[in-house]
């Protein structure tokens, strides 16, 4: 009886981790593609950059009045099985240069 528990335990521990780890890799991902924009880089080099994120990551830009935002979101799988999706989203800004 407690080994099925256990190993439903471990199989959520397991999972949280894994989607923290991907939330930490948008927050990354969003942090350089924001600073590429930016600056100016070519828009190869910010596809590149968002591709690093994974394959279906929806990409939206946002300018501000002094600084360019990114929001990168991407659904995950729940506990690496598609029995569900969490949307796991991350907005970060850098400020405009040249302005």
């Amino acid at each position: 009886m407690t080994l099925p528990l256990v190993i439903l335990i471990m199989t959520i521990a397991i999972g949280a981790m894994s989607l923290q780890s991907a939330k930490l890799q948008l927050i990354n991902v969003a942090a350089m593609v924001a600073s590429a924009v930016a600056r100016g880089e070519p828009a190869e080099l910010i596809d590149q950059l968002v591709a690093t994120a994974g394959e279906q990551v929806a990409f939206e830009l946002e300018e501000l009045e002094d600084s360019i935002c990114v929001k990168l979101s991407v659904a995950t799988p729940i506990a690496g099985m598609e029995i569900g999706f969490l949307e796991l989203a991350e907005k970060q800004c850098a400020r405009a240069s040249g302005q």
